[in-house]
């Protein structure tokens, strides 16, 4: 009789867990379409709203990733900085690069676990710099006046306080969700 009331504690126990796990991973990793609109990528010229180059050294952009959901999140801002985005100059009329392509670098997996908070909301601002030097050739490069910078980035989002990124469970098996934002922004020249 006592063996039969173990075995039966152990069963309600495991019982009672399942669902209890089964919540936190349906709360902690669920992907929905409105997922995909989480983050997102923008560019604007500090005190030049237009973005006309005239002569200035250093031309100068900031480079917007926004968190436009009602939860705070964590990314690996340093990852990004390192590896997770390509950026260039391109020409607005071919759409080919006009100066320097930065690709995608090789992963670091420390880095991607050094995550940066990213509350509910705001924006995290990472300023760009071109030299005068470097956006000239550019130009000169470009068949108009205008070009454009073209950021790129590749990231996955966790939940603040979450140890695994977002994702989804396919055939039992854990999937992180990659975020891919791209934007760019037309630099005119006076």
């Amino acid at each position: 009789m006592l063996y039969f009331i173990k075995k039966s504690k152990k069963i309600l126990a495991i019982l009672l867990t399942i669902p209890l796990l089964t919540i936190y991973h349906t709360q902690a990793q669920s992907v929905t379409a409105n997922d995909n609109n989480i983050l997102s990528l923008s560019m604007e010229c500090p005190n030049n709203p237009q973005c006309i180059y005239s002569g200035q050294d250093p031309f100068l952009l900031d480079i917007l990733i926004t968190n436009n959901s009602d939860q705070n999140i964590e990314i690996p801002l340093e990852a990004i900085r390192a590896y997770l985005s390509e950026s260039y100059l391109k020409d607005i009329q071919t759409g080919e690069p006009v100066g320097p392509v930065t690709p995608p670098g090789l992963p670091l997996t420390d880095l991607l676990k050094k995550l940066t908070l990213l509350p509910a909301h705001t924006s995290h601002v990472t300023r760009a710099e071109f030299s005068k030097k470097g956006i000239k050739k550019a130009f000169k490069k470009a068949h108009s006046n205008r070009i454009a910078f073209y950021k790129s980035i590749v990231t996955s989002i966790h939940y603040q306080g979450s140890k695994e990124p977002i994702g989804s469970y396919e055939n039992g098996k854990f999937e992180r969700k990659s975020f891919v934002l791209e934007a760019e922004k037309v630099i005119t020249k006076k």
